[in-house]
């Protein structure tokens, strides 16, 4: 009896150490525009824009966009869509990246408003990872919350590997 309660004690943690390595983790890299390449900027009268590139993780590049105190992220591709808050923003200094099996699937970000705004002074934003031809976007705004950070997680978790960029409601909250 002993040996078979201790059989059974080791297949359920055996099922469960399976179960802990299939589920998705987390990967962090800094975000520092200084560091990103500038791909393009305003000229005189055409507004205050800036285009960058940013090293990513893992050969994915970080597209930043910026235009008028407002920043917009895609990675992988840049999906040609301008997904920011409305209120002048800027970004945090890190980028969380969403793994299974070691593979990036989203991305997990912060904005950090300029403005007041109803629910605090930041959002988290999750994104889906994108491909040539098939760009990745915007899945969630956040309102920064005590709960915000287990939230975006959930989101970029259950959703972002399926949302259907133009088709898909956006969630935000």
């Amino acid at each position: 009896l002993t040996s078979l309660r201790q059989k059974g004690g080791l297949a359920m943690a055996l099922i469960l150490l399976a179960a802990l390595a299939g589920a998705p983790t987390s990967a962090y890299t800094q975000l520092n525009l200084d560091n990103c390449e500038i791909v393009s900027v305003a000229h005189a009268g055409e507004g205050d824009w800036t285009n960058r590139h940013c090293q990513g993780r893992d050969g994915i590049v970080l597209f930043v966009n910026e235009d008028d105190a407002r920043f917009d992220i895609d990675a992988g591709a840049d999906n040609g869509e301008w997904e920011s808050p409305a209120p002048l923003n800027q970004l945090g200094p890190q980028v969380e990246w969403r793994l299974e099996g070691g593979q990036p699937f989203a991305i997990i970000y912060r904005y950090t408003i300029s403005e007041a705004m109803p629910g605090g002074r930041s959002m988290l934003a999750v994104e889906s990872i994108g491909r040539t031809g098939h760009p990745g976007c915007l899945v969630a705004l956040i309102a920064a919350t005590p709960a915000a950070n287990a939230r975006a997680r959930e989101i970029a978790d259950t959703r972002a590997r399926t949302f259907r960029c133009g088709r898909d409601a956006r969630l935000t909250n």
